[in-house]
């Protein structure tokens, strides 16, 4: 069974757009729960928590996440990146790429792998 650390873009200065990240987050983890594989959203996870620390800005709620994602990156065996708008440009994304990639392990884009979780 497949293990996979869900990744992709997520802080951002404008509230609609996070939220729009939220959602694909959410829909992508159910298209890979759905295929049988186990999944971490991370974003799934965070995005709700989040609400509840408004005195946090963007650097702060990364760097309360970041020791928190490192357990669940350690507990999975690939890393899938959602390849939307922002994902280049963030930190966390290319954090987690490296991480990956620097054990060896499968580091795919969703555009490239979404094939693979049709059910």
């Amino acid at each position: 069974m497949r293990k996979i650390f869900l990744a992709g873009p997520y802080g951002h200065d404008d509230r609609e757009v996070v939220d729009r990240r939220f959602y694909e987050a959410n829909k992508v983890a159910a298209k890979i729960a759905r295929s049988g594989a186990v999944v971490f959203s991370q974003i799934s996870m965070s995005h709700p928590i989040n609400g509840h620390m408004d005195d946090l800005d963007k650097a702060g709620i990364g760097k309360l996440w970041s020791p928190i994602d490192l357990v669940f990156m350690e507990a999975m065996e690939e890393i899938v990146v959602i390849d939307g708008p922002g994902w280049r440009e963030s930190a966390g994304v290319k954090r987690e790429m490296d991480h990956f990639a620097s054990r060896g392990l499968r580091v795919s884009l969703w555009s490239e792998v979404k094939g693979e979780f049709e059910t």
